[in-house]
């Protein structure tokens, strides 16, 4: 019996976990935790190989993460989703560098010297997209004011939000929730 962990990209959700989970039991292994990001599995013998895996991910638009850099990038990630997706935005008061540095107990700066260098934007660029994306989502719905998605994604006042809307949609909050096909990005393209 051999203990494995994988590293995998593009696992940006809970339906994300249990494809992967189904994936890995489909090869015959077993799954000792699974989160967002990171599978740990146990092998008997030497089936399947890490190929074999590999495959078997690529199948579903997953894939294995083989450098510590790159393993450094889809935890900043994650973690970043994660964070937008809690809700505790609007009244979590810990910054960005913080939070990053206390949840991947690293330094900030070598987190983000990784992450520009292997994505060719800044995590803070990163950050502003998922939750432009995730305000595009709230605004669909339509259940909440646009002071309250401002408010849930951690922004101190609507105009920063619709600054920073604008500039990367290229479109006002009200202009995309008139739309009749929504442009959204899944949150592993971005």
């Amino acid at each position: 019996m051999e203990k494995i962990t994988l590293y995998i990209k593009n696992m940006v959700c809970d339906r994300c976990v249990m494809v992967i989970e189904t994936a890995l039991k489909a090869l015959e292994l077993q799954v000792d935790h699974i989160q967002l990001g990171k599978a740990e599995v146990t092998r008997t013998g030497d089936k399947p190989t890490m190929h074999e895996i590999e495959k078997e991910l690529e199948r579903f638009n997953f894939g294995l993460i083989k450098d510590e850099e790159s393993v450094l990038v889809e935890k900043v990630k994650t973690t970043l989703i994660q964070w937008v997706e809690s809700g505790d935005l609007e009244t979590d008061e810990t910054s960005l560098s913080d939070h990053l540095a206390r949840n991947l107990a690293k330094s900030y700066a070598t987190i983000s010297r990784v992450f520009s260098r292997k994505e060719e934007m800044t995590i803070e660029k990163y950050f502003i997209r998922l939750k432009i994306e995730k305000a595009k989502e709230l605004v669909e719905y339509g259940n909440l004011s646009f002071s309250e998605v401002a408010y849930r994604l951690g922004y101190k006042n609507l105009q920063h939000l619709s600054r920073q809307f604008k500039q990367i949609t290229g479109m006002s909050m009200s202009e995309y929730q008139k739309l009749q096909v929504p442009d959204r990005k899944s949150l592993d393209k971005i």
